[in-house]
């Protein structure tokens, strides 16, 4: 601080001064100064040589303030301000001569100080060169500065200009140098045009010239104009307020690497909004310097980021909000740029080999030359994370390979970037890519998009390896259960992936093909409802070398066109599924946006029933081929079917020899739910004297569904509505006999067989027919319950000179149902009248009769109305009496 105070109104002096090494004697015209020593020196010091001041915001009024005590009337003045703080002060010292007198006046002080040159050190003592200016930063001459300014002062025409003393080194301005940095820890208290974190960013860049520095008791007048490396700092003040500040930091783009410059320019202005008030203003904006950064020669790295050249398409950005200095203000290193409150997200153009690419993403300025410290790069990583760049869903080829396949062009809807430290600056890296697969879309309808990463294997030797992928998150699961027309309707390939392959799509990293034998694992590759016509894939296959090849062909401005490939998949026998060496699928799903074509075979296979040494049926294919194509019906073609009869069934070798199902025609039977094709062959009448089988049918059905259920195969001889007819003399009888099997075998099993006496007897105008018949069915129902019927048929019928004809048939049942353990016993009469011009039916049911056993929750003992009952008056009076007497006075059965 200052020992003593000078101050001359005229000219408006107003200066601390302090001496060491003088003595006070008495000079020849009053009291002086005596330099006693060799260092001995004057110091005068300055008052606040600069204000910082408040920044005013266009469109928001000042804030008001009232002085303490102020009042006009009953109401508090306010007085619409912005806010200011003073500097601290200045000084300037100077060597004193030895034996020099300095005459103790004002005029005297200022000549002393005036030419000699100016005492500074780097460590800014009490007693050296020290300028705050601007405010908070403190700054010394770095070359040899003289103040010149006179010791009287300066009038014309009784008019004093203002005191003041201008600094040169030679003619021209001196070079200042902020030394300071210990102000730029101090929390600023409003928005000023040199912030916390532009000072700091100016101390340490060198000295900075000046044009013009003077000092006054009313503030400095300096222009200060430096240029560095990486910032650019322009200043003019007049009498200690700034007219113009403008600071240019230069930098990168963070993780892009495209070096930008951002610009905070802060000027005075007359606001007639403001009545007239000069306020400062200030724009912010961040301009890109170098809008096109191109890839790295070096190929590995250009596998991190797979794009060619990269163009940040909107140069200038302003209105900027404050930035955020980070790690703090004191150290600024980089700030995200935001506009409001939101991150400004940057377009850019990513150039590929199939034209750009569109997005938008944010990033961060970073300044200086940072690139010096390694641990930067990690921090920013850290704090730039993973940034996400939407896309509309585009086709971008991430692989850029020489000899491109399918899998290297994806539906990208995001790319996720972050950074790494370059050789001399930053890069991007591809951290991950949003992608959606169009193959799943067509095939299961999975419209999920998933977060892919490149491998470390891709990375390292690039296309020498075949998976480029790995899925983040939850695996991709490829199910056909619901979909099964989509992958052939035969096979149903159903696996999860969790890696995506250029030759085959998505595929499991835990079955690929193993090094030492080129082969799969099944099991490992699909779960148990992969099936082959209903049998585990994983159990059914052999010698498998590739997974099921599920791609998308995509271009730009064309719908994908979708391809699903497995072909000369080998199998081998397992249970009822008899292969040889021939035997194999062929999957071919092609769905192009002009129609597909969906085509599976299974080749060259047998199913044999029940499997093993007491095998009774076998059913050999030469192939069953589906095939769909776009806008028509489903088609299903069995070639080369033959049966044969195995076991006990070889009685009727005779019967297979009539069969010939090759030459059968056949009957397709489409539906949503599956495909079904059916054959019908009539096998001529079988007689050996009084013997004679006749009405024989056999029938063989292969059912396809389309959702989860196995391929069932279903084998006939005659049918209940229409039995095979069997006749010894005047005996007869007949019979069916119907199976359904899967790949869990058996599925259902029904058989009836009757016989009895049949007796016709014609008298030329009336003819007619009496038979008694009695016979026994057992079915096998899919749950496994049994049920066994006895029954018994009457009837006949008459016939007179071809008008008219009367029949009537009873049929009486007892039958077992063991899911219900329920013995069930039921009754029916048919009446047919034909008047050939009139003709009616009735029936009349009795229901059923539980006789014992079944549920509590059962209907009761008695006769429940069948169908047609409820629309019979008469039925329903007769059954009405009936079921009064279907018990007796104890509760018995009737």
């Amino acid at each position: 601080m200052a020992d003593f105070l000078i101050v001359r109104g005229t000219d408006h002096v107003v200066l601390g001064v302090r001496w060491t090494g003088l003595t006070v004697v008495a000079g020849p015209d009053g009291p002086a100064l005596r330099a006693d020593a060799a260092d001995a020196r004057l110091v005068l010091t300055f008052p606040p040589q600069h204000v910082g001041e408040e920044i005013s915001t266009p469109g928001i009024p000042a804030p008001e303030y009232r002085p303490d005590g102020q009042v006009v009337g009953e109401l508090p003045h306010t007085v619409p301000v912005w806010r200011a703080r003073l500097s601290g002060p200045s000084t300037i010292a100077v060597h004193v001569v030895a034996e020099t007198l300095i005459p103790l006046t004002v005029t005297g002080l200022l000549s002393a100080a005036a030419g000699r040159p100016l005492l500074t050190s780097p460590s800014a003592g009490p007693d050296d060169t020290v300028l705050e200016l601007p405010w908070r930063l403190r700054s010394v001459p770095d070359v040899e500065v003289r103040a010149v300014h006179a010791g009287d002062p300066q009038t014309v025409q009784d008019v004093s200009g203002l005191w003041r003393t201008r600094l040169l080194a030679g003619d021209a301005g001196p070079r200042l140098l902020p030394i300071d940095p210990v102000f730029a820890q101090f929390e600023d208290p409003f928005h000023l045009p040199i912030g916390e974190a532009q000072r700091a960013m100016i101390v340490g860049n060198g000295a900075a010239p000046t044009s013009r520095l003077e000092l006054s008791a009313l503030g400095a007048t300096t222009a200060i104009n430096a240029t560095w490396p990486n910032l650019d700092w322009e200043q003019r003040v007049v009498l200690g307020r700034d007219m113009k500040v403008r600071l240019v930091a230069r930098g990168v783009l963070y993780p892009l690497g495209h070096r930008a410059e951002y610009v905070e320019y802060t000027e005075r202005v007359v606001d007639p909004d403001l009545d007239g008030a000069a306020v400062l203003r200030q724009v912010r904006a961040l301009t890109i310097t170098e809008p096109l950064r191109q890839p790295p020669s070096d190929p590995t790295l250009r596998r991190w980021f797979p794009f060619d050249d990269v163009v940040i398409t909107r140069r200038v950005f302003t209105g900027l909000t404050i930035p955020a200095w980070l790690p703090d203000e004191a150290t600024p290193r980089y700030f995200r740029p935001v506009i409001g409150v939101d991150p400004v997200r940057f377009p850019i153009e990513c150039h590929t080999a199939l034209g750009p690419v569109l997005t938008q993403v944010p990033l961060l300025f970073v300044s200086g030359d940072v690139l010096a410290d390694p641990g930067l790069a990690e921090e920013l990583a850290l704090v730039y994370g993973r940034q996400s760049a939407a896309l509309p869903g585009v086709a971008v080829d991430l692989v850029r390979a020489a000899q491109p396949a399918e899998g290297d062009v994806h539906e990208v809807h995001a790319l996720a970037l972050t950074g790494t430290r370059d050789a001399d600056t930053f890069r991007p890296v591809l951290a991950g890519v949003e992608v959606a697969l169009p193959a799943l879309r067509s095939l299961t309808g999975d419209t999920a998009q998933r977060t892919v990463a490149f491998t470390q294997q891709y990375l390292d030797t690039g296309t020498a390896t075949d998976v480029v992928f790995k899925v983040e998150g939850p695996a991709i699961r490829l199910g056909f259960a619901d979909r099964a027309d989509k992958s052939g309707a035969l096979v149903t390939p159903n696996f999860a992936a969790d890696a995506l392959s250029r030759l085959h799509g998505p595929v499991n990293l835990s079955a690929l093909p193993a090094p030492a034998t080129g082969l799969i694992n099944p099991a490992a590759l699909f779960g148990s409802d992969a099936t082959v016509l209903g049998f585990p894939l994983s159990d059914l296959l052999t010698e498998l070398r590739v997974p099921p090849q599920v791609t998308s062909l995509l271009a730009p401005g064309r719908p994908p066109t979708v391809r699903m490939l497995w072909q000369n998949v080998k199998l081998r026998s397992i249970g009822p599924f008899v292969a040889n060496p021939r035997s194999q699928v062929d999957l071919s799903v092609e769905l192009r946006p002009d129609g597909g074509v969906t085509t599976c075979v299974v080749r060259d296979f047998a199913l044999v029933f029940p499997p093993g040494p007491t095998a009774l049926l076998r059913l050999d294919f030469g192939s069953i081929t589906y095939t769909q194509r776009t806008g028509e019906q489903p088609d299903l073609a069995v070639r080369g079917l033959d049966a044969t009869f195995l076991g006990t069934l070889q009685l009727l070798e005779e019967l297979q020899n009539a069969v010939d199902l090759g030459a059968a025609g056949q009957l397709l039977d489409v539906t949503p739910s599956g495909i079904t094709v059916r054959y019908a062959v009539p096998v001529p009448a079988v007689s050996a004297g009084a013997f004679v089988l006749r009405n024989i049918v056999l029938r063989v059905a292969v059912e396809v569904p389309f959702d989860d259920r196995p391929v069932s195969v279903s084998v006939s001889f005659a049918e209940r509505r229409t039995p095979f007819a069997l006749s010894v003399l005047m005996f007869g009888g007949g019979g069916y006999i119907e199976i359904a099997f899967d790949r869990d075998g058996l599925k259902r099993l029904e058989a009836a067989l009757e016989f009895g006496a049949i007796v016709a007897i014609d008298f030329l105008v009336a003819s007619g027919e009496v038979h008694a018949l009695g016979g026994v069915r057992f079915a096998l129902e899919p749950d496994r319950s049994v049920t066994l019927t006895g029954y018994l048929r009457v009837g006949g019928c008459v016939e007179v000179l071809g008008l008219v004809s009367v029949s009537i048939e009873m049929r009486i049942e007892l039958a077992y149902q063991s899911a219900r353990k329920a013995l069930v016993g039921r009754a029916s009469i048919v009446v047919e009248i034909d008047l050939t011009l009139w003709s009616d039916s009735v029936e009349i049911d009795s229901g059923e009769w539980v006789l014992a056993g079944g549920s509590t929750q059962e209907r009761p003992v008695g006769l429940v109305a069948g169908p047609r009952a409820e629309a019979d008056a008469d039925l329903e009076r007769w059954q009405s009496y009936r079921a009064a007497f279907a018990h007796d006075s104890r509760g018995g059965n009737p």
